[in-house]
């Protein structure tokens, strides 16, 4: 089984992909990163991993069976179209199952509730 990590030169990502080989070798985790080289210290196959690249997105999800979506860091009005990319993504690809990270909080009253409207929508 593959699993591929978004975002795996983020702080976030990268301790994901972490965990992931501590738990079973490199073979079947993959790697994503808008930035390729800034993954590639992790010590697995990165891919592409631009969440505004739709086509790149399919390309990079091709033979991944399990994705974890590592939530975007852009404002919460960009990652909603971003997020959808990298679904849209895996369903094209055959992506059998994702896993998104997110928050708890309150939708509405809070200077964080743009991000947890936004998440939901995810």
């Amino acid at each position: 089984m593959n699993i591929a990590v978004t975002a795996a030169s983020g702080q976030l990502g990268a301790a994901i992909v972490k965990a992931l080989l501590a738990l079973g070798g490199s073979d079947n985790v993959i790697a994503l990163a808008r930035t390729v080289d800034n993954a590639k210290h992790l010590g697995v196959e990165v891919r592409p991993g631009d969440y505004d690249n739709l086509a790149e997105l399919e390309t990079s999800l091709d033979g991944i069976d399990t994705l974890l979506l590592v939530s975007g860091m852009e404002a919460p009005e960009a990652r909603i179209p971003q997020h959808r990319n990298v679904i849209q993504a895996a369903k094209q690809a055959g992506v059998k199952k994702i896993v998104y990270t997110s928050v708890q909080g309150a939708e509405e009253g809070t200077a964080f509730s743009p991000v947890i409207q936004s998440n939901r929508q995810t």
